[in-house]
């Protein structure tokens, strides 16, 4: 399943960039993530592996994060292994005007087992779930910059 998603932040590039690359913040546009833990390589360079856990209503998710390629400040890929499947993820940061970047999120998500077949009824909430957090992500970098320029 490929999808891609776009949203266009009031933050300038360089903001976004040094938001969204601080695993220190993710808590604060993901608010399933439970736990982000570093596991081996260079911290958010290619090759860094991490382990994701997040909350699902009760159910402990854990998610491999292998960062495979970053072009700072407009691009980051890496792969995303959990029990149901591997997600690849590529976010493009781009500068559409001063102070404002324009974010795309393009997917590709294969699943494994009985969750091939489930993915037709909740590939939907899928690309709603990455809308939900690049909207968030969006609220708190605009809402942070705000913050910052009182």
């Amino acid at each position: 399943m490929k999808f891609s998603i776009d949203i266009v932040i009031d933050v300038s590039l360089d903001a976004v960039w040094q938001l969204f690359d601080n695993p220190d913040n993710m808590k604060k546009w993901q608010p399933t993530l439970e736990s982000f833990t570093h596991k081996s390589g260079d911290p958010g360079q290619s090759g860094a592996v991490a382990e994701l856990i997040y909350d699902e209503k009760g159910r402990k998710i854990p998610i491999i994060e292998t960062v495979t390629e970053r072009r700072e400040p407009h691009f980051m890929a890496g792969t995303y292994e959990s029990a149901m499947g591997k997600a690849i993820i590529v976010n493009h940061f781009e500068e559409v005007e001063e102070n404002r970047t324009r974010w795309v999120m393009y997917t590709n998500h294969t699943f494994n087992g009985i969750f091939k077949l489930l993915s037709i009824f909740f590939g939907g909430s899928i690309r709603k779930r990455n809308e939900e957090v690049m909207n968030n992500f969006k609220l708190f970098a605009e809402t942070e910059q705000a913050e910052r320029a009182r």
